[in-house]
């Protein structure tokens, strides 16, 4: 390790004045430089080569942890502990990304809200008579995503979702015209679409889109 760091440091500070400070003789020194390769250092230095790969590839997000698992994917034999090293002294850290807040909607708006015809109806007896609409989030290999869908009560069938980096008006109309897309635009003339108070759904685009596909409106009770 002595060596290691004069050959380190030689261009800042005389092999003389090092090998003094660590008590040592620079003919040593000199013939530690002659010695070949150990095997470990071939070793190491293939290891650092692989992670400084794979770090880049992960635009340097990924951490030792994630580099370490790749490394035994590929069968390589380099502990965890030292691929942290390696990328330490490689001066690789995976960048921390920011903690995730979901971006809710707002049920408390001035939109106004529809009637809740789901529970006058009651459940549905066939395919195209209630459909309900939610939105959920959920983690892709790009980060987290907001998914709207609209599932077919009777069937339990998701007829139309959509996935967006956004929880908006757009995300929640898309998916609604991917389900009527999937009956043509043929739909029951007494369809009713149920969701929550959500300002997406409550939303000017959103209303304006259910009457053009001529879709019953309805929304849940408040709180629910």
């Amino acid at each position: 390790m002595k060596y290691e760091f004069i050959e380190t440091h030689k261009a800042e500070y005389k092999v003389r004045e090092i090998c003094d400070c660590f008590d040592i003789k620079p003919s040593g020194y000199y013939a530690w430089k002659k010695r070949e390769p150990s095997r470990r250092s071939l070793e190491n230095a293939a290891h650092a080569e692989r992670i400084e790969e794979l770090s880049k590839a992960s635009k340097r997000r990924s951490g030792h942890r994630v580099i370490h698992d790749h490394l035994q994917d590929e069968g390589r034999d380099c502990g965890r502990d030292k691929t942290l090293r390696i990328m330490q002294n490689l001066g690789l850290a995976g960048i921390q990304k920011p903690s995730f807040k979901p971006q809710t909607t707002d049920s408390n708006h001035t939109l106004g809200y529809s009637p809740n015809l789901f529970k006058a109806q009651g459940m549905p007896e066939a395919c195209d008579q209630v459909w309900v609409c939610d939105t959920t989030y959920l983690m892709t290999e790009n980060g987290w995503h907001y998914l709207a869908t609209v599932m077919d009560l009777f069937s339990r069938r998701i007829v139309g979702w959509d996935v967006s980096e956004h929880n908006d008006a757009s995300l929640v109309c898309n998916a609604l015209y991917n389900a009527a897309q999937t009956r043509q635009g043929f739909l029951n003339k007494d369809l009713i679409l149920h969701s929550d108070r959500g300002s997406t759904y409550a939303s000017k685009k959103h209303r304006k889109l259910i009457k053009k596909l001529k879709i019953k409106q309805s929304m849940s009770a408040l709180g629910n």
